[in-house]
């Protein structure tokens, strides 16, 4: 079995095209198809069933999926580990992170980084914490950075940064509000599976065990930007990491709600490992500038 064979596979299945495979492989379809063709025939099976508008795994080509994502890791792993004796000169470095840490504090920490490891590449993924928290689990990422656990034997979570989540509204909106007023005004929700979310909500919950309530979303959102700009644009009110509103608040373009009886929003964002996984060299020096940065940006 070819490993270079496995990594075409492991690119098809991912885009699930041919096509897109090959231009990001930077080869051709015949090439494409003949790899896999060979990879089926040292396989005695199927892996791949393909019609002129889709790409779909068998069963056995789902069940060789896992493994290949674990030789890739375990390939890019003893690579990193070589290279960790020339002084960390060459290497990537995978991250997923949610929202919050991937727009507003993982470029500041690599920005650090580059000016000690300049050869070191990093690819960025940003998707709500849940997602991340999948793919870690699934191995596509080396690291993660997430606003909310999902406590499971596979992954470690080792707090990071403190936060405070608060409710925002345009700057015309008075300056406080009771605990019902959140429940009068529009809102815009971020997404299921946002770790933001998951805090304010029940934190909200806790206040009204015996109660019933029902916010008045007229939007959800999965980017913190947009949702800044829509409650600027004086659309409704929102919750949001405090972290993400310093500029806008500076400026007097948002407020923050000062809410009635609702206790401070606190949450922390973790840094995600796989258990039973060795933490790459570029990976290690990864996290230990970032929690320089955080010490720094915390003290």
């Amino acid at each position: 079995m070819d490993i270079k064979h496995l990594e075409t596979f492991l690119k098809v299945a991912s885009l699930k095209s041919f096509t897109k495979a090959a231009e990001e492989l930077f080869l051709t379809q015949p090439t494409i198809s003949k790899q896999l063709s060979d990879l089926e025939k040292s396989l005695g099976v199927k892996l791949i069933d393909r019609t002129k508008r889709s790409v779909s795994l068998t069963k056995a080509g789902e069940i060789l999926l896992r493994y290949a994502k674990d030789l890739q890791h375990l390939k890019r792993e003893i690579m990193e580990e070589v290279s960790a004796y020339k002084g960390l000169e060459k290497g990537s470095i995978n991250i997923g992170a949610s929202n919050i840490p991937g727009v507003y504090i993982i470029p500041q920490i690599f920005s650090l980084f580059r000016k000690k490891y300049d050869s070191i590449y990093m690819r960025l993924a940003i998707s709500d914490s849940r997602e991340i928290t999948a793919k870690m689990f699934e191995g596509e990422y080396d690291i993660g950075f997430v606003g909310a656990r999902d406590d499971t034997a596979k992954l470690e979570y080792s707090v990071f940064l403190d936060d405070q989540i608060v409710v925002i509204a345009p700057h015309d909106y008075p300056d406080t509000i009771d605990v019902t007023g959140l429940f009068k005004y529009p809102l815009i929700s971020r997404e299921p599976g946002s770790g933001t979310r998951n805090h304010f909500e029940r934190s909200i919950k806790s206040l009204h065990r015996s109660k019933d309530f029902t916010f008045k979303v007229i939007a959800e959102m999965t980017d913190t930007e947009s949702i800044k700009n829509a409650v600027r644009s004086g659309i409704g009110i929102s919750y949001i990491s405090r972290m993400a509103i310093k500029d806008e608040l500076g400026q007097g373009l948002i407020k923050i709600l000062n809410v009635k009886d609702m206790p401070v929003i606190k949450r922390s964002f973790y840094i995600v490992t796989r258990k039973g996984r060795t933490i790459s060299p570029h990976v290690n020096a990864f996290i230990e500038i970032a929690r320089q940065w955080s010490m720094s940006n915390t003290a």
